[in-house]
């Protein structure tokens, strides 16, 4: 069987609607699409806040604009890696450390560091995924509210067994 005839994951497919982004202009943009469509929640898992997304002035300006928009809104991420992320100066670090009533982060529990996926979520309705955090290719679905419910409820149960993420709030100036 050659690699072309590979059956494809059913993941791998994707509701309509759903597009493939390359490299790492075109997730940036999806990015800030996906929070300007936000309105009471984000939800994050990152492997380690890459600086090239999380660390943008555009994307930071824009979170904290959505933070404060409502007393509502909230800002939840969890990081897997939190200690290759606190290691220099980080944008959304200091941001959240100054907003810390609406953006949390956590560090992911020991039994999930296996976890390589990335996602971004907006208020279960836009989605944002990487399979691996390390990909090229980033999924972008503007309008998937069944998918994006479903990396909630994980989202969720991973969040209630998290802790903080200590490393990120013990960062100085």
């Amino acid at each position: 069987m050659s690699d072309g005839d590979q059956p494809q994951c059913e993941s791998d497919a994707g509701p309509a609607g759903a597009s493939v982004l390359a490299g790492s202009a075109a997730t940036t943009q999806a990015l800030l699409n996906l929070i300007t469509r936000a309105h009471l929640q984000l939800r994050v898992l990152s492997y380690e806040l890459d600086r090239r997304l999380w660390n943008d002035p555009g994307i930071v300006e824009l979170l904290r604009s959505f933070v404060l928009r409502s007393p509502r809104a909230e800002l939840r991420i969890l990081v897997n890696r939190p200690q290759l992320a606190a290691q220099r100066g980080h944008r959304l670090v200091e941001l959240a450390r100054r907003l810390s009533s609406r953006i949390h982060i956590r560090e992911l529990g020991e039994e999930r560091r296996n976890l390589v996926e990335e996602f971004a979520i907006a208020d279960e309705y836009a989605l944002l995924h990487k399979k691996r955090h390390d990909d090229l290719e980033t999924w972008w679905y503007p309008h998937a509210p069944l998918d994006a419910r479903q990396q909630r409820r994980r989202f969720d149960a991973w969040w209630e067994e998290s802790g903080p993420a200590r490393e990120l709030g013990e960062l100085r100036l």
